[in-house]
């Protein structure tokens, strides 16, 4: 007589029922009737457990991480001196910024080029001295010609 079953599902019916048997010798050892649920959604990893499971790059992050700060030399906090370039910007931003306020398009600053000369400025942040801007102008006109 032929089934439709494959001889092999009565072994497995056989392995699942083991299987369920140790799972309730377990849960009764630990006092509960049901397994703890994790909610829809969640993981282990998600609920950040101490002492719980750690992705292998978990790992990795963490053993870098201790092996780095081992070898690293703690740097003390030293004040550094602004180098002139670093001076100069930081005094064309303050100008830019009273001239902002003021409502101002243009504004006196620094240029490498030319010393104290007016610079001008736009919405986006950006600015450029009026005088180097005539000379790229001018060559951008005379390359054209």
């Amino acid at each position: 007589m032929q089934t439709n079953l494959d001889h092999i599902i009565f072994k497995k019916q056989g392995e699942s029922a083991a299987i369920a048997e140790s799972v309730e010798k377990f849960l009764k050892a630990q006092g509960k009737k049901e397994p703890v649920q994790i909610p829809f959604g969640q993981s282990g990893i998600s609920q950040k457990v101490e002492n719980g499971y750690k992705t292998g790059q978990q790992n990795m992050r963490d053993m870098m991480t201790q092996s780095i700060s081992l070898n690293r030399p703690v740097l003390k906090n030293t004040e550094r001196p602004l180098t002139t370039d670093q001076k100069r910007m930081k005094f064309n931003f303050d100008a830019k910024l009273e001239a902002t306020l003021a409502g101002k398009q243009t504004f006196t600053g620094k240029c490498v080029k030319h010393g104290l000369t007016e610079f001008k400025f736009y919405i986006s942040g950006k600015h450029h001295c009026i005088e180097c801007r005539k000379i790229i102008i001018q060559r951008k006109k005379e390359a054209m010609a």
